[in-house]
């Protein structure tokens, strides 16, 4: 590639952050991340890692699914799937794949106590971690996470609506066999 080139699609991709829409693809790919960092764009590292867009890398020490289960809608129409996994470097991500809902406003994502996501009252009585901000409505999306959760206390995940205390889906998380994905 020639420096003039080059340097057009950097000032493209400089004009593309500062308009805040993500990095295209053609992008991250010169920007994964080395020696086991998440990168901001989901690639993952060439040593296994996850990023927080979900992608993975080829390498014998990958991350290992701990637990995982597939929405259902409650409020709104919900497709997709949730998984736990542990990092090789010791960190957890829950990671939501091929997930599909309404958007909303001021959706969140929820570990939430028990099996049941579904029981809204056990989110209103305030028994669930918060993961913070759900990133976005479609596609894959990783959401780190204290390696000292106790995945038998927050066995599944809630899609809620802070703004109008609505619970958008749920998923329940079933132990894994521990098999690298």
């Amino acid at each position: 590639m020639s420096k003039q080139t080059m340097r057009g699609a950097r000032m493209l991709l400089v004009a593309v952050t500062a308009l805040g829409v993500s990095t295209p693809v053609w992008a991250r790919q010169d920007t994964a991340m080395k020696h086991g960092e998440m990168s901001q764009h989901g690639e993952m590292s060439q040593h296994g890692e996850m990023s927080q867009h979900g992608e993975m890398s080829q390498h014998e020490e990958g991350p290992t699914r701990l637990r995982s289960g597939l929405f259902k809608g409650l409020a709104h129409e919900t497709s997709g799937s949730a998984s736990v996994y542990q990092l090789p470097d010791g960190r957890r991500v829950l990671r939501l794949e091929e997930l599909h809902t309404s958007n909303g406003p001021d959706l969140h994502v929820y570990l939430v106590e028990g099996d049941d996501a579904s029981d809204d009252a056990v989110i209103k009585a305030g028994r669930f971690v918060s993961l913070g901000a759900l990133k976005g409505n479609i596609g894959n999306q990783n959401y780190e996470f204290p390696a000292d959760l106790d995945l038998d206390r927050y066995r599944s995940v809630s899609i809620w609506c802070k703004r109008f205390g609505v619970n958008f889906a749920a998923a329940p998380l079933s132990a894994s066999s521990g098999e690298a994905s």
